[in-house]
């Protein structure tokens, strides 16, 4: 296992995610500025991640076909950019114009970081994978915190603020490009020609092509829940409970970074008892989660969110590694898929959310959260086994193997 390149591919997932994690506070903000509806809060929650996510596998495919290394500090430049024009627009669609911008930015990052990632990987690929998202998920974690903070001192304009890391971060990236390269070039080798001899014996076509259909749905779901969480948990928390905005910020922190730790210990789990075990666990575990959530009040509320990220975000690893295992020889286009087009779709229910919302008030929101987990332990159940880990280029007679 290439540990520097997985920590450091991990520090640029934690700053790209950083931006992407701020959008709830932002929304905080940018609704009492344009006095915004529910729905109008959750379309920005829809663009973020129609640019960040659902474009990701396009992204993907050309990093299968050529290498892309310098998408890495391209995507930190632009989505540290785009973040920081969002609060100093005069207008609402150019606040979401802004959130677009830097929503590519991140979908840029994404599919090239868990290629080189898989490649740095070895043998153990859910324990190295947990690596890597566990920058992104520390990154989304930190992003209400960070945001929270530079918002609170200046206002909307607090959002210029991001550009010192994120442009010092891809400055970084863009000189130690080469090393990261050279560093997991004999895998990548490996992996072009298992992959071409593939081809040449007339077996391209992407196996396991239904397990991945259902394994992207499943995401769906999460993602669904994730969100659902993320954007209407503070407004249940203000506007339902009478709370106070800065505990609401800090109740969605405690969520993603609990997940980050969450990230940590469902790689190495996934590895030894099986994603498709760990995700169905996951998926029972969220449903009495839930109703204590919407049971509790005080302090009670803020250990529940804790659990609830750590158990529903300990996921992720485990979903971008099976889903590399169905589609060994196109990585890439596994990883935008499970890590963006499957996400995106999932925020796709943020607006829908925000109608009823708008309608019949937030509590109902939560409600029918809720009841989502139902539906991925579904989904989980009907998981086939992925390959064996015999079957994934980079896993068999790799220098990186003889490393792990």
């Amino acid at each position: 296992m290439k540990l520097l390149v997985l920590i450091l591919l991990g520090i640029g997932h934690m700053v790209v995610d950083m931006h992407g994690g701020s959008i709830p506070v932002l929304m905080l903000y940018l609704r009492d500025a344009f006095a915004l509806s529910y729905t109008q809060v959750g379309l920005i929650t829809l663009v973020s991640n129609l640019s960040s996510s659902v474009v990701q596998p396009l992204f993907g495919l050309s990093s299968d076909r050529v290498n892309l290394p310098w998408l890495l500090p391209l995507g930190l430049a632009v989505t540290t950019v785009g973040l920081a024009l969002t609060g100093i627009v005069p207008h609402y669609y150019l606040a979401l114009a802004a959130v677009f911008v830097s929503g590519l930015g991140i979908a840029a990052y994404h599919p090239e970081g868990s290629k080189i990632a898989h490649f740095a990987a070895g043998r153990k690929k859910s324990s190295a994978m947990s690596i890597y998202s566990f920058g992104g998920n520390l990154g989304h974690g930190l992003g209400p915190i960070v945001g929270n903070f530079f918002l609170g001192l200046w206002g909307l304009s607090g959002t210029l603020a991001f550009l010192a890391p994120g442009l010092i971060t891809a400055a970084i990236f863009y000189f130690l490009q080469p090393k990261i390269m050279s560093s997991t070039s004999e895998a990548r080798e490996l992996w072009r020609r298992q992959k071409e001899s593939t081809l040449e014996n007339g077996a391209g076509k992407p196996a396991w092509s239904w397990g991945l259909f259902t394994l992207v749905v499943l995401v769906v779901f999460r993602s669904w829940i994730q969100y659902g969480i993320v954007t209407y948990l503070p407004f249940y928390y203000t506007d339902y409970m009478g709370g106070d905005t800065r505990v609401a910020a800090i109740l969605i922190a405690v969520f993603l970074i609990s997940g980050a730790a969450g990230t940590l210990l469902g790689g190495p789990f996934a590895d030894r008892f099986g994603a498709k075990r760990h995700l169905c666990l996951s998926m029972i575990l969220m449903l009495p989660l839930f109703y204590l959530l919407l049971q509790a009040s005080g302090v009670e509320v803020i250990i529940i969110v804790a659990l609830a990220g750590m158990v529903l975000i300990s996921t992720f690893s485990p979903t971008v590694t099976m889903g590399q295992q169905y589609m060994p020889h196109h990585i890439g286009l596994a990883s935008g898929l499970l890590i963006g087009f499957s996400i995106g779709l999932g925020g796709l229910g943020a607006p829908l959310l925000g109608l009823f919302a708008d309608r019949y008030g937030v509590e109902l929101v939560l409600k029918i959260v809720a009841v989502l987990p139902v539906a991925g332990l579904a989904l989980a159940l009907l998981l086939p086994r992925p390959p064996a880990e015999e079957a994934v280029p980079s896993a068999t007679a790799s220098p990186l193997t003889k490393q792990s």
